[in-house]
């Protein structure tokens, strides 16, 4: 059966393994069927290796599909799917696993490229009033807030 057709609609942890290298990644998804989409997308591996650091995308252009194994390790809730990717990146030793925290970017760092892109977007860009009231309005986590000046009672 087609990996993609029976892992629709399923969430789950996945690992990717390396027949030569013995080298392995777990990932986890929501919808295992539209993840591993990208993976079989060669065009999405490369521009996606072109902005960040991922291993297991550069590994897999590297080798080839045919050398590796992917396996389905399990499939669960949504509610519990961090938990369970967590538990198997502190079980096994990892190589291609970068972030070591699931569902995080602790320990992410971006690539020399990246950073200058990133750099060279901000450079000249003043944000008026407006613009941030608009951005912070559209944010969930945004909160208004009150400051008093307490030598001039002036109010902000």
């Amino acid at each position: 059966m087609d990996i993609l057709t029976e892992n629709k609609n399923k969430t789950g942890i996945y690992m990717w393994t390396n027949n030569l290298t013995n080298k392995s990644y777990i990932g986890s998804a929501i919808d295992l069927s539209n993840r591993l989409k990208n993976y079989y997308n060669v065009s999405y591996l490369e521009r996606e290796t072109k902005t960040n650091n991922s291993m297991i995308y550069k590994a897999l252009l590297k080798y080839g599909y045919s050398n590796f194994k992917l396996d389905i390790i399990e499939i669960c809730k949504p509610s519990g799917l961090i938990k369970r990717e967590q538990y198997y990146l502190d079980l096994l030793k990892l190589e291609y696993n970068i972030l070591k925290t699931a569902g995080s970017l602790l320990g992410f760092k971006h690539n020399k490229d990246t950073i200058e892109i990133i750099r060279n977007s901000k450079l000249g860009r003043n944000r008026t009033k407006a613009d941030k009231l608009a951005i912070a309005a559209g944010s969930t986590k945004a909160q208004s807030v009150l400051v008093i000046n307490n030598k001039t009672g002036e109010k902000k």
